[in-house]
């Protein structure tokens, strides 16, 4: 019975509130509709701020950034520290986030916001245009680099083509020419003339030898009985013995002369020739015809990398990737503030009505 009654209460109540709201429809549609207008104002007369973004690849020599995305990160917001809105004014925009692509190192995003679109573009690209200025250095130092080891090697190309190769060609060309027939003349000298020479005075050495040898007999078989000519005879064979030892000892020079022309002289030569041929010669054709070669292909291999390294875009600048993102609409203020204001209104409506009916009640209960 008690909750029957709390429950015809309870409804009692309820269309006693739905009375009060219907007797004062127009005031709350008033004070809802001032309210609301208020929201409308405030969104006209507020500047509307628009946003754009970039994705910027960072700029990188060979597999290397120029720079850490987040040293990048925090360098754009020191500087640029656009993350208040008092700061837009009528002819430029601020920087108001920089983030990096989640799971991508090389990428930043760049959001700007100005109270245009072609605002917002210019900031975006100023911020762009910072990070290529501040590092340009590097990939022009990267670049000059290059371009020097560019010069470098082609200068040693040049150097093998010009002079190293030219250099072996003759030294192999002296040794061919000069050299070996220097010596082929030496060897044809001691064997055509001074050899000969040494044989023809052994020869007639050997003859004289002979000579006063049988002299040296006749004198020594001679007899007399004149004593002042076996005194001659004495002297005579004594003067021949002289030269008998004399020609002897010319003769034993000239034996060991030629001994040394045959055993010494002529073997060095001929040991100097043969040097010169198997080893002098072939070295030299070695390094012409296998080093220097080799030497100019490696040189070309690397030519060939340094100037890949300016075609293939091994190093490039930041810049940005695809087309700039642009919002036709606003960002602010947000229409939504309309219906929030419509809402508010609203409540302050029932409020103020709720309000003037508990007024009028305590005023009666007075009477």
């Amino acid at each position: 019975m008690q909750n029957k009654e709390h429950i015809l209460e309870d409804e009692i109540d309820l269309k006693e509130l739905f009375h009060i709201l219907n007797n004062k429809k127009f005031f709350i549609l008033i004070i809802t509709l001032v309210v609301t207008l208020v929201g409308v104002i405030y969104i006209t007369m507020k500047k509307s701020i628009y946003e754009v973004k970039s994705v910027v690849r960072i700029g990188y020599i060979n597999s290397t950034l120029v720079e850490n995305s987040n040293i990048l990160e925090t360098k754009l917001r020191l500087i640029f520290a656009g993350n208040n809105e008092s700061k837009i004014t009528k002819d430029d925009g601020i920087l108001t986030a920089v983030s990096g692509i989640k799971k991508v190192d090389n990428f930043l995003e760049i959001t700007t916001q100005a109270y245009s679109n072609e605002i917002a573009i210019k900031k975006n690209k100023e911020v762009v245009e910072f990070l290529q200025n501040e590092y340009k250095y590097k990939i022009d130092e990267f670049i000059l680099k290059t371009n020097l080891n560019i010069k470098n090697i082609e200068s040693q190309l040049l150097y093998v083509e010009t002079i190293d190769k030219p250099n072996i060609k003759q030294s192999i060309q002296k040794i061919k020419e000069q050299q070996i027939p220097r010596i082929d003349q030496e060897i044809d000298l001691l064997k055509n003339v001074e050899l000969k020479s040494i044989e023809n005075k052994l020869e007639f050495n050997q003859k004289k030898l002979n000579e006063y040898q049988n002299d040296s007999m006749k004198i020594t078989n001679q007899k007399s009985t004149d004593n002042s000519q076996n005194m001659l005879m004495s002297v005579q064979l004594l003067n021949t013995q002289n030269l008998i030892l004399s020609i002897q000892n010319t003769i034993e020079n000239l034996k060991k002369e030629k001994e040394n022309i045959l055993n010494l002289k002529l073997k060095d030569l001929e040991m100097k020739k043969e040097n010169l041929i198997n080893e002098d010669i072939k070295r030299l054709e070695i390094e012409l015809n296998m080093n220097l070669e080799k030497k100019i292909n490696d040189l070309n291999n690397n030519l060939d990398f340094e100037k890949l390294k300016l075609t293939n875009s091994i190093a490039k600048n930041s810049e940005i990737i695809g087309n700039i993102m642009v919002n036709e609409e606003p960002i602010k203020p947000n229409k939504i503030i309309i219906v929030v204001f419509f809402v508010v209104g609203i409540i302050l409506s029932f409020f103020l009505v709720f309000f003037m009916q508990f007024i009028n009640s305590m005023r009666e209960e007075k009477k």
